[in-house]
C-alpha cells in the first residue's frame, strides 16, 4: 500500500495497489483495489497506475499541477497511469475511499475489444483519447450517476462481506471499467439540444464546463461570480451561464448555493459552531438570509435541523 501519512483502517485490500522497480518506474502484474478509511489523511508526491477514486464518506481533495479536484459521493476521479499528484482530506475531517489500480494490459486488452465489438462500449470520440489502446482521460471529475451508485454500493458489499471465493475479481475490474466508460458516453448526451454539430466541439464544452465545476467545487465557500467562472472556462459569461444549466441541471449561482447548503448540514451535525460561525464559515455574509435559504432547501432552519438531527441520533445511540 502506497505510503500516506495518518491513521488508517484497511477495511479491504487485495493485488498490488502501488509499487515501483528497482529504478524506480511504476510497474503492475494485477489489479488492485483498497476500501480504507482515514484520520489526517495526506499523501505528497505521489504517482500512480490508471486508477479510479470514489468517495465513500467524506471528501478527498487531489492536487494536480496547479488543480484541486474533489473525490467525495457526488463525483469520481479517473487518474491517467504516471498522474503525479497530492491527497488530503478537507479540512482534515475523516474520509472512506474506495481505490481501483488497473494493470496496463488489462485496460489495452479492455480497449481493444470494447473498440472492436458490436456492443460500441468505446467510442472513439469520447471525453476521453485513446493513444494505442490506452485511454487518457481529461483532468477533471465525473458526476456519480443514479445508476451507478447501486454498482458502488454491490462492489463494496461483496468486498466487505464476502470471501475470495465468492467474488469474481476479474468481473468486478471488467464491470468497473464498463461503468465508466459507459457513464463517459453518457455525459455528452445533454449537449444534444444545444445544437451543437460536431462532436469534438461537444467534448471540448463539455470539458470546459467540468473545469468550471470543479473549480466551483474547490472554492464554493468563497466569493465566486460569473465572471470569474467563465474566465475559468474560457467562455463568454453568457455563454458559460446558459450552457452550464443546460448541461448540468442547475444555474452556477444556485449549484454555489446548494454546496453551500450541504456543508452546512454536515457542520451542523458534526460540529459545535453556532448558526453564525456556520453561516459565514460556508460563505454566506447575512444570518437571516442564510436561515431563509437553508430553510427552502431543507424544509427546517439550521437550529431546528440541528435539533432535530441530535434528537435522532440520541435515539438511534
Amino acid at each position: 500500500m502506497i505510503a500516506y501519512k495518518g491513521q488508517h483502517t484497511i477495511h479491504k485490500i487485495g493485488g498490488q495497489i502501488y509499487w515501483k522497480s528497482e529504478n524506480g518506474v511504476m510497474e503492475g502484474i494485477d489489479n488492485g483495489f483498497a476500501l480504507f478509511s482515514s484520520k489526517n489523511l495526506l499523501g505528497e508526491n505521489q504517482k500512480t497506475r490508471f486508477s479510479i477514486r470514489f468517495g465513500i464518506n467524506g471528501t478527498q481533495e487531489y492536487h494536480i499541477k496547479d488543480r484541486v479536484l474533489k473525490v467525495n459521493q457526488r463525483q469520481f476521479l479517473v487518474m491517467n497511469a504516471g498522474t503525479e499528484y497530492t491527497v488530503q482530506a478537507q479540512n482534515n475531517e475523516d474520509t472512506t475511499m474506495l481505490a481501483f489500480c488497473f494493470n496496463e494490459e488489462f485496460v489495452r486488452d479492455f480497449v481493444n475489444v470494447h473498440s472492436n465489438c458490436q456492443e460500441a462500449l468505446i467510442d472513439r470520440n469520447g471525453i476521453y483519447n485513446l493513444i494505442e489502446a490506452s485511454p487518457e482521460f481529461p483532468l477533471h471529475t465525473l458526476l456519480v450517476a443514479e445508476e451507478v451508485k447501486p454498482v458502488i454500493r454491490d462492489i463494496v458489499h461483496a468486498k466487505m462481506y464476502l470471501s475470495a471465493d465468492e467474488v469474481d475479481e476479474y468481473s468486478i475490474f471488467n464491470r468497473i471499467l464498463e461503468m465508466v466508460f459507459a457513464d463517459c458516453g453518457s455525459q455528452l448526451q445533454n449537449f444534444e439540444n444545444q445544437q451543437i454539430v460536431k462532436q469534438s466541439t461537444k467534448v471540448e464544452l463539455y470539458k470546459r464546463l467540468s473545469i468550471a465545476r470543479d473549480y466551483i467545487q474547490a472554492h464554493f465557500c468563497e466569493e465566486i461570480n460569473l465572471n470569474e467562472l467563465s474566465r475559468v472556462a474560457c467562455l463568454s459569461p453568457y455563454h458559460f451561464h446558459r450552457a452550464f444549466k443546460k448541461t448540468f441541471g442547475i444555474t452556477p449561482k444556485k449549484y454555489v448555493t446548494a454546496l453551500r447548503i450541504e456543508r452546512a448540514k454536515w457542520l451542523l451535525k458534526n460540529k459545535e459552531s453556532n448558526v453564525q460561525s456556520i453561516c459565514n464559515e460556508v460563505g454566506f455574509k447575512d444570518v437571516s438570509s442564510f436561515t431563509r435559504l437553508f430553510a427552502s432547501y431543507v424544509n427546517l432552519t439550521p437550529s431546528a435541523f440541528r435539533s432535530q438531527w441530535s434528537s435522532v441520533y440520541a435515539i438511534s445511540a
